[in-house]
């Protein structure tokens, strides 16, 4: 091992004495403090933006087909569910994947659908009415969503707190419905019990009576207030519909494509009849997404807020340290040591300070971030945040970036008072000790 070396393993670890002691001890504990602010911000940030969308993709899936006239009445428009060829669709997407040119949005199609045959998603046919659920106690606006056997229910199999999933793989109309915990204990309804349900057409009002066959919470109070689901069959025969004729078709796409939802849209739309248009889903709440595209702004502003409070701390070190070894200074100068290598020795000192408080920090946090994410102790109002508790995703690219990019600013910050390290002469440092 050369001197140099020896002298760097040797500084770096050497513990700090004097008055330096406590001003390294304050400046660690705002780097960890520093680094899980850092941390929370971007775990929860990303936990709200992965369970709201979840929610809102769960009830409604990701795109929205159905025809360009919109009902005045609260009655829905009608599609014949045959309208569309899906096979020619799956040739469709197939000839534009390839297609020489193609456009900027159809070539981000392109790269985000790997798989060599056609488009994954999944449709489901629904259509939704607007109705009044009334009881002895209480009436209440609804929104009926007719769904069929193969809907995925997969989202709100999750939210179920008791009950069953409605039964509709039979040849009859199922009476079975699934609504909210919210709507029922604002209905005063029960498991089993019955619900009936006034559509209004024109001047005609039909009743139907339902039968409760699950309840479920999301959380998402905005959908949970208002929404019942059942039997598609019932929608069409309250307007008279025949068998082929839907309100729509939700789709369902792979969880890996939901942020290209606007390209996806495009493409259908280059494909669907001229009565027909595909909606992204984000389309339906813009406030909702919104806001949650602000919390990328607010990550970065805490990010670069918090790598300035743990630069000016570690700055602060830095010059306290070299006005404590100033005489280590001048014998090292003295023995011939370089500016140049004189420099590196404190930089990498408060670097080894720096990286271990951010390892002391990603580890509170991450541990702290893990107990939430599984345990859910940090509960908020469903009303206001739309989810009962605090949620985390580790968004690792994320994480890994905030970390490489303090350690960055913290040495970029330090080279500049490392000049003051020149500015010591060796005869007066020697002599100072």
């Amino acid at each position: 091992m050369s001197v140099v070396r020896l002298i760097f393993n040797r500084f770096i670890r050497q513990k700090n004495v004097g008055y330096t002691r406590p001003i390294v001890r304050i400046a660690t504990v705002g780097v960890i403090l520093s680094c899980m602010v850092m941390i929370f911000s971007i775990c929860i940030s990303f936990g709200f933006k992965e369970e709201v969308s979840r929610q809102i993709f769960g009830f409604a899936g990701h795109l929205r087909i159905g025809p360009h006239q919109i009902s005045t009445t609260g009655t829905p428009v009608p599609m014949c569910r045959n309208v569309v060829d899906w096979n020619e669709f799956d040739l469709f997407v197939e000839a534009r994947r390839t297609s020489t040119s193609l456009s900027n949005r159809a070539s981000t199609l392109r790269q985000t659908q790997r798989s060599a045959t056609a488009l994954q998603f999944h449709r489901q046919a629904v259509a939704t009415q607007i109705g009044l659920a009334r009881t002895d106690i209480y009436n209440h606006g609804v929104h009926f969503k007719g769904v069929e056997q193969d809907y995925d229910f997969s989202f709100l199999k999750s939210c179920l707190i008791e009950g069953n999933i409605p039964n509709l793989t039979s040849y009859a109309t199922s009476n079975d419905i699934l609504i909210s915990q919210t709507l029922a204990r604002r209905l005063h309804l029960e498991l089993g019990g019955r619900l009936f349900v006034y559509f209004v057409d024109g001047t005609n009002v039909r009743a139907r009576a339902f039968d409760i066959s699950g309840i479920y919470e999301s959380g998402f109070s905005t959908l949970d207030e208002k929404m019942i689901i059942g039997d598609l069959r019932h929608i069409q025969r309250l307007n008279d519909w025949d068998t082929d004729e839907v309100g729509g078709f939700e789709i369902v796409l792979p969880r890996s494509s939901t942020r290209h939802l606007d390209d996806y849209a495009n493409l259908f739309n280059m494909f669907l009849p001229f009565d027909l248009v595909a909606i992204p889903i984000t389309a339906d709440f813009p406030e909702t997404f919104n806001w949650l595209e602000l919390m990328d702004m607010n990550v970065i502003v805490i990010l670069v807020i918090m790598a300035l409070v743990i630069a000016i701390s570690l700055i602060s070190v830095f010059l306290i340290m070299i006005i404590e070894k100033t005489s280590e200074i001048g014998v090292f100068k003295t023995m011939g040591m370089t500016l140049s290598t004189l420099r590196w020795l404190f930089v990498w000192k408060v670097m080894y300070i720096a990286g271990k408080g951010m390892l002391i920090g990603n580890f509170l946090a991450l541990t702290l971030c893990w107990i939430q994410k599984n345990y859910h102790v940090i509960t908020l109002d469903p009303a206001v945040y739309y989810i009962k508790h605090i949620p985390v995703h580790f968004e690792w690219s994320w994480l890994i970036f905030a970390n490489v990019g303090v350690l960055v600013v913290v040495f970029l910050a330090v080279l500049l008072p490392s000049i003051a390290i020149g500015k010591i002469r060796e005869a007066e440092a020697v002599k100072f000790s």
